[in-house]
């Protein structure tokens, strides 16, 4: 039986020039569910996201693995994946040597979607936007990491894409906790299990739609 890890990020406070950025935001995940943010732009979510990685130090925040008394965060990159909005492929990169790097069988992106088969000596900036986003998020999903952070996975994807991935991410939810935030808010919305709005730099917990509609998300 596979086994639940969790994930809980709390406290999160961070301010740039008295700027405040994120006020006491939390965010949870677990093995098995998909938890969404949504978020206007300049929100925050990404600076969330960087602080969970300790690409930005925040004031403060809290964040535990499962029942552990003490978390390592100097190494938290080993147990969460994160996709960034921008290509984290080095542009001297090949395909086939990132794939290499995480451990992940390149095959399986063919098999996923054949026209990669021809790409595996290719560089990031040989390929489109839409087929690097495919490419490095196929490799953080299967990484061997319990928890994977998709920050605006469908940015650049064609629709009938958006929909693989979405058949993806449910696939991996099975052996990780998956957090994603992208604004296409339908999308996300359709294979999220917890969902969680971040405004004015709190997160708050969404039941349904109308809770989005109560916070001025969206309209209707």
């Amino acid at each position: 039986m596979q086994s639940v890890n969790r994930l809980l990020v709390d406290s999160v406070h961070l301010e740039f020039d008295k700027l405040q950025v994120l006020q006491s935001a939390f965010i949870t995940a677990q093995t098995g569910r998909v938890t969404g943010v949504l978020g206007r732009n300049g929100c925050g979510k990404s600076c969330l996201f960087k602080c969970i990685m300790g690409g930005i130090k925040p004031q403060n925040i809290f964040v535990r693995f499962n029942d552990e008394p003490e978390t390592d965060y100097a190494h938290i990159g080993k147990r969460v994946k994160y996709l960034p909005q921008n290509v984290f492929m080095p542009t001297n990169m090949t395909l086939g040597e990132a794939f290499d790097l995480y451990e992940v069988d390149y095959n399986g992106l063919v098999a996923f979607d054949n026209k990669f088969h021809t790409y595996q000596r290719m560089t990031s900036g040989q390929l489109s936007g839409g087929e690097v986003r495919i490419a490095e998020m196929y490799m953080v999903l299967n990484s061997d990491a319990e928890f994977c952070i998709l920050d605006e996975p469908f940015s650049n994807v064609a629709p009938k894409h958006v929909e693989l991935m979405q058949r993806l991410i449910q696939t991996h939810k099975a052996t990780k906790g998956i957090i994603i935030s992208d604004h296409m808010y339908e999308q996300v919305m359709d294979i999220t299990d917890d969902l969680f709005l971040l405004r004015d730099g709190y997160t708050f917990p969404i039941k349904c739609r109308e809770d989005l509609i109560h916070h001025g998300y969206i309209l209707r």
